[in-house]
């Protein structure tokens, strides 16, 4: 198998770490970002987690989560793990994810994004991205950039 197990993003957002965190965890800013919809968590490792759909997904079959899974480990606003579980993929094991974002003096926040696949390697390509983003072919660097343009501007990415 070619594809790259554990995918790593590394991206600079010129915004505090505590306002990039509320944006990849709160609805407020997750329904601007990447694919939309609402999120929940219960930031509390063992806690639920939970990606809502829209309209959009709902139309294309989907149910009401998009993804779910569950916080393993939480250091706000630093460090984010969960165990990730697509639900256009019911069969799959859960993955892991891991937000860290590190905030310099200099006003920008680095944010590595890691998402090990190794439970689930067949997801490899589609979380890597390179197809259509309206047809949910952007994966991880569409919707980081999605996340960047969001903090920085106040606006949707290509709105």
């Amino acid at each position: 198998m070619s594809e790259n197990l554990i995918q790593v993003y590394s991206i600079y957002i010129h915004a505090p770490a505590a306002t990039i965190w509320k944006a990849i965890t709160e609805s407020e800013y997750t329904t601007r970002w990447g694919y939309g919809g609402e999120s929940e968590y219960d930031l509390r490792p063992g806690g639920a987690y939970r990606n809502l759909t829209t309209a959009e997904m709902k139309e294309m079959g989907m149910g009401d989560v998009a993804v779910s899974g569950t916080v393993v480990e939480v250091d706000e606003p630093t460090r984010l793990v969960l165990d990730w579980s697509p639900s256009w993929h019911p069969d799959k094991a859960p993955t892991r994810l891991t937000w860290e974002l590190t905030e310099y003096p200099s006003g920008l926040t680095q944010v590595v994004l890691t998402h090990d696949l190794t439970a689930a390697p067949e997801l490899a390509a589609e979380v890597a991205g390179g197809g259509e983003p309206a047809q949910g072919g952007g994966g991880w660097p569409w919707c980081l950039s999605g996340l960047k343009t969001l903090v920085e501007t106040g606006k949707e990415m290509g709105a």
